[in-house]
């Protein structure tokens, strides 16, 4: 049914896993819109009080996907990518469920904002945020910074995306983004617990709170304007999206073969 996605359902919550068949996750527009689709599917129904985000295999996602800027032939192709990117996390932080994101491995750039637009976040120690589009030669976007801001603040979100650090979610530099720490045998089982007893809930009170939750939300840090014109920036050049990638898919540990082939798709 899915192409980039599965979906596995337990009584009363429903578990969303990144598909890495082709390798490493990625996030391209049509994954995003896939995540969103099938978690608007099962958050409309009365049985399904909570959605899961997890990845499969050692890293929850490498980030934004530079294969869809290779493919795009101009400007405003890049922009229309990029905001089918931000609609689809929109719809995710709109759900009438609670959403939950499992969080392993690395979680870089675009993947650390799907986990933002959910209402917890577990990880393991070893879990590794990083933000590298600077070091790419692009800016962060999809109105990243006004949502990583709201949970650790300005100042550390300014450090991570002028720096391109990479931090780790047993250090306190995350506090206020990672719900809390598990470990790396337990975070499935954590997660499924967690989503077992937001399922005994009744959806009025589920309903009410993240209504509550989202005008805190909104009170702390406003809605991100929109940011996409910075996307297509006269200097972003295709041999620099391509060492990005090149980088990011060694770094997340992707088969050689299937670098070539991921590149020769955007080319």
């Amino acid at each position: 049914m899915y192409q980039y996605i599965k979906v596995e359902e337990a009584i009363g919550w429903a578990n969303i896993k990144l598909d890495r068949a082709k390798g490493v996750v990625f996030l391209r527009p049509q994954m995003c819109e896939e995540i969103a689709q099938a978690a608007e599917s099962l958050a409309a129904r009365s049985d399904i009080k909570c959605i899961v985000i997890s990845g499969e295999g050692k890293h929850f996602c490498a980030g934004y996907d530079v294969a869809t800027e290779l493919e795009a032939n101009d400007s405003k192709a890049i922009w229309v990518a990029n905001r089918r990117i931000q609609d689809a996390f929109a719809r995710l932080n709109a759900l009438p469920v609670v959403t939950i994101c499992a969080l392993q491995g690395y979680v870089i750039g675009a993947g650390m904002l799907l986990a933002a637009v959910c209402n917890l976040r577990y990880a393991t120690a070893d879990a590794t945020f990083y933000i590298p589009e600077l070091d790419m030669g692009i800016p962060f976007s999809l109105g990243g910074v006004a949502t990583i801001a709201r949970y650790i603040g300005i100042t550390r979100t300014t450090e991570l995306v002028l720096t391109c650090n990479r931090i780790t979610a047993d250090s306190s530099y995350m506090d206020g983004f990672v719900t809390r720490v598990v470990e790396s045998d337990q975070l499935m089982n954590h997660v499924g617990k967690i989503a077992k007893g937001i399922a005994e809930r009744p959806n009025s009170l589920i309903l009410s709170s993240l209504s509550t939750i989202r005008e805190a939300e909104r009170g702390l840090m406003p809605n991100p304007a929109s940011d996409l014109f910075t996307m297509t920036i006269s200097n972003r050049v295709s041999l620099v999206l391509a060492a990005g990638f090149l980088a990011l898919a060694l770094l997340s540990g992707m088969p050689f073969l299937d670098i070539l082939s991921h590149i020769g798709a955007g080319a």
